[in-house]
């Protein structure tokens, strides 16, 4: 309850800081106008058209390049005459619904068996609930290059520790991981390994995430590509910003030489992936984004789901920026390290200030300073960019034309609660709020 007030009262004062400089700009448009008038009746319109047309054009922009680096190009040569020998880690926790799915998926992928190893890693009961751990043993007899290591002693407890526990169990050059929920494309792990191959400087690669099971219940098919569109988009920003983005958890490789200079993954971030990420920038490793390398997770099947995840993954950035801002002051860092703290410490403050916005603009509106056009100049640029996936999906059939229309007119509108998200996540790590992991449901 103490949490939920104190979410209420900051989410009020923020929308009351907005009203407030809207008065104040309202006040002194005012005082404009009475030396000049056509400052209101014109300017003030010219410049909201003015501002959407520049959104429209840069959105388009990136968003053209993003549809770019996202189609399906050739397979490289260099991916079907030796494969490099390659370890996927699974990390389960209660995942009876979905890890033979995910494992069938890898097995069918377009990689030799004999050059690729497949370690499930169950935690143990009791805190696996479920019949995961016998599926995995049952797996492991079907596939020889399948094998179970469970989650147990010092590792035992989290994500993170599965992946340590189990990256002293690996044989392969590169190391991948797939959360259980995933599927995998065909192509996808020889196209990395074809990376790998072409580029020996190349330490980690990342791949496209999508949403599967779209259409499973109502909210399934209204958040539709959100997750799919912000969490890669984002990273494609960042690339293109800084040269270095933050890791996406699942569908990820690096060459496993990369552990002996970062170490393993923090087992006491809600971020592990996020963590893992900026000690790659740190130590200045080279990373890429390779969109054509697909995996599909399922979605948050409910309001609740989705909310839960996306508050643990706004807290978990927020406490990875804190540490390696506390760490970043005490050594020298590179600039690229310096770039990206940045960048990601201006979107969890947009997250706030987006609130300020939204308290601005409905004052502004209200006293009918600027046209209700301005609205959609928030939300346009996601219009664009979600429209793009839905178009990029039914090329590949997999979307519809009812899909792209909700892409256009209704899923822009969910950054909205992404706001609120943002605002009860700093709530939770002012009061320093337990750091609950609410486990999603599956199909």
């Amino acid at each position: 309850m103490k949490n939920k007030l104190a979410f209420v009262l900051v989410l009020l004062m923020l929308l009351a800081l907005g009203v407030l400089a809207g008065s104040l700009v309202y006040s002194t448009i005012l005082l404009a106008s009475v030396v000049n008038w056509v400052l209101v009746r014109e300017w003030i319109p010219l410049a909201s058209y003015t501002l959407l047309g520049i959104v429209v054009v840069i959105t388009i922009y990136f968003a053209a390049r993003f549809v770019e680096q996202s189609r399906m190009y050739r397979l490289p040569e260099a991916s079907v005459r030796n494969p490099l020998p390659m370890t996927i880690i699974i990390p389960t926790l209660n995942e009876e619904r979905t890890i033979g799915q995910c494992v069938e998926s890898i097995m069918k992928a377009n990689y030799p068996h004999d050059r690729l190893e497949v370690i499930i890693a169950p935690e143990v009961r009791p805190r696996c609930r479920d019949s995961t751990p016998e599926i995995a043993a049952a797996l492991s007899r079907k596939y020889p290059c399948v094998k179970v290591v469970p989650n147990e002693g010092p590792h035992a407890g989290s994500k993170a520790g599965s992946i340590n526990n189990s990256l002293t169990h690996a044989t392969g050059q590169i190391i991948a991981i797939y959360d259980a929920d995933h599927t995998i494309d065909k192509d996808a792990l020889i196209r990395a390994s074809a990376e790998f191959i072409m580029d020996p400087k190349l330490d980690c690669i990342g791949g496209k995430v999508m949403a599967r099971n779209m259409d499973y219940n109502l909210f399934t098919t209204i958040t539709g590509n959100e997750s799919t569109v912000l969490n890669n988009f984002s990273r494609f920003i960042s690339d293109f910003l800084t040269g270095n983005h933050s890791i996406y958890g699942s569908n990820v490789f690096l060459r496993k030489t990369v552990f002996d200079r970062i170490g393993g993954f923090d087992e006491s971030s809600l971020t592990e992936d996020c963590d893992l990420g900026m000690k790659l920038i740190r130590k200045n490793c080279h990373m890429r984004i390779d969109y054509t390398i697909k995996s599909y997770e399922q979605p948050a099947l409910g309001p609740r789901d989705w909310w839960h995840q996306r508050v643990r993954w706004t807290r978990g950035s927020m406490g990875v920026l804190r540490k390696h801002l506390k760490q970043s002051a005490k050594e020298r860092i590179n600039l690229k390290t310096l770039n990206t703290i940045l960048l990601y410490s201006l979107s969890t403050g947009g997250l706030l200030f987006s609130v300020i916005l939204m308290g601005f603009l409905g004052f502004m509106l209200y006293v009918n300073v600027v046209p209700p056009i301005i609205l959609i100049a928030l939300v346009l640029p996601l219009a664009i960019l979600f429209a793009a996936e839905s178009i990029l999906q039914l090329e590949e059939g997999r979307g519809s034309i009812s899909d792209i229309l909700l892409s256009i007119f209704v899923r822009p509108w969910i950054i909205f609660a992404y706001s609120l998200v943002g605002v009860y996540s700093v709530v939770l790590e002012v009061l320093d709020a337990e750091r609950d992991w609410e486990e999603n449901k599956r199909i």
